[in-house]
């Protein structure tokens, strides 16, 4: 697709549902990243490389998107949708 809206965060958060179904699957999604970045002993705040690296290797199903949604709730981020278009030309 050329132009349009790009959106990070619905993206993975749509990916969160559906791995994480129910009322409260995103909060559960981030409570299994938190306790997976606690048993490995990783910080996602100092070390986020290594934590979405580590969210996925324990669930191969996450995209690189999402494993980076969950790393940045995991160290207390607040992540916005954006609207914004990749190419202001293109619209």
């Amino acid at each position: 697709m050329i132009g349009g809206v790009s959106d990070p965060v619905g993206r993975a958060q749509d990916q969160l549902r559906q791995l994480f179904p129910g009322q409260n699957g995103l909060d559960n999604a981030v409570a299994w990243a938190t306790d997976v970045l606690a048993q490995e002993l990783l910080d996602p705040a100092i070390t986020p490389l290594r934590a979405a690296r580590a969210l996925r290797r324990t669930d191969r199903r996450l995209a690189l998107v999402t494993a980076r949604y969950l790393t940045e709730a995991a160290a207390g981020s607040k992540q916005k949708r954006s609207r914004t278009p990749l190419n202001p030309h293109l619209e």
